[in-house]
């Protein structure tokens, strides 16, 4: 036989709430430089090595145009790593007959190595 009984007094456990921990993987921020840098010449070669000597392994570089008219090479070089008047003393330090161009500096979230 089936007993009704009031429940009403009887206090209702309840599991604790748990909030759900979500951890978001974060990478560091890390500075870039994009800059157009117009060198003489009709060979990329030269500017490119005088380039990478003087920005380093940071550098992503690009040849834009090779103008053998005007005798002129143009690069888009992207540097990480470095800011903006960081990059530009390097390369007037560097490249004294460079004409530099639009510049932009902005950030990078780069992975971590574990």
């Amino acid at each position: 036989m089936h007993t009704s009984v009031d429940t009403s007094g009887i206090a209702t456990r309840q599991a604790p709430h748990t909030s759900r921990v979500t951890r978001r993987r974060t990478h560091p921020v890390v500075p870039l430089v994009i800059i157009d840098v117009t060198v003489p010449g009709i060979s990329s070669a030269e500017g490119r090595r005088a380039l990478h000597a003087s920005l380093g392994d940071d550098l992503r570089l690009y040849v834009v145009t090779v103008d053998q008219q005007h005798e002129r090479v143009t690069f888009r070089v992207e540097v990480t790593s470095r800011t903006l008047d960081d990059v530009i003393g390097l390369l007037t330090a560097a490249l004294d007959r460079a004409t530099l161009g639009r510049a932009q500096a902005t950030v990078i979230r780069r992975p971590r190595d574990y």
